[in-house]
């Protein structure tokens, strides 16, 4: 890495540590560095140059930024506008910081990524839905959908809700649909026996 990037990432890290809403428990640094992680290992599958990988380096690590004030509407936006201001500083050039916002812009769901970096950044993001730790994250973002909200979400509802967005939701690119998509598929039918067991102890 060489070290724009390196400055690039102490930068935010120390923003992550100063300015992300302690009630933002799902979209935090953790996810965030999953989601680096994640578009390299696509980005790798796809012999992206090394500037693309950056540019995914860079998208991964300023997708969810607008989350930062605990605000989730329109967090897509405000990470695009703060990719705006904040990337010149790292000599990073236009046409590229406007390839980087497009790919945050595409995560918006429902996405639409418009090329292979957008569709490789939303895949990632969307990780979690293939990994053994879907259901404990289903349950970490109820809980910071509850406490940015301040109120309480009845489980059964969440579960059903998460259930009609992971039908509702497909991956772009074929590594995804390779690697992640049977992962997915198991973990939405733990999540319909999830959802058939608390049914039960309702009636």
């Amino acid at each position: 890495m060489d070290l724009q990037l390196k400055n690039f990432e102490c930068s935010i890290r120390k923003m992550f540590a100063e300015r992300l809403n302690p009630k933002v428990c799902y979209h935090n640094l953790d996810h965030t560095l999953s989601i680096v992680a994640k578009v390299n290992e696509i980005g790798l599958y796809y012999q992206m140059s090394k500037i693309q990988l950056e540019d995914l380096f860079l998208a991964g690590w300023l997708h969810d930024v607008g989350y930062w004030g605990g605000v989730a509407l329109d967090h897509e936006e405000r990470g695009a506008d703060f990719a705006q201001d904040f990337l010149p500083k790292f000599g990073i050039s236009q046409n590229r910081i406007e390839a980087i916002c497009q790919a945050i812009l595409a995560t918006k769901v429902p996405q639409k990524p418009k090329s292979l970096m957008d569709s490789i950044l939303c895949d990632a993001d969307l990780y979690h839905l293939s990994s053994d730790q879907c259901y404990d994250q289903t349950l970490l973002l109820r809980k910071e959908n509850e406490q940015l909200n301040e109120r309480s979400v009845v489980l059964l509802n969440w579960l059903r809700n998460s259930e009609v967005f992971m039908k509702s939701h497909h991956y772009h690119t074929e590594y995804a649909i390779k690697y992640y998509q049977s992962g997915k598929d198991e973990n939405l039918a733990f999540l319909q026996s999830k959802i058939a067991d608390l049914a039960k102890v309702e009636i």
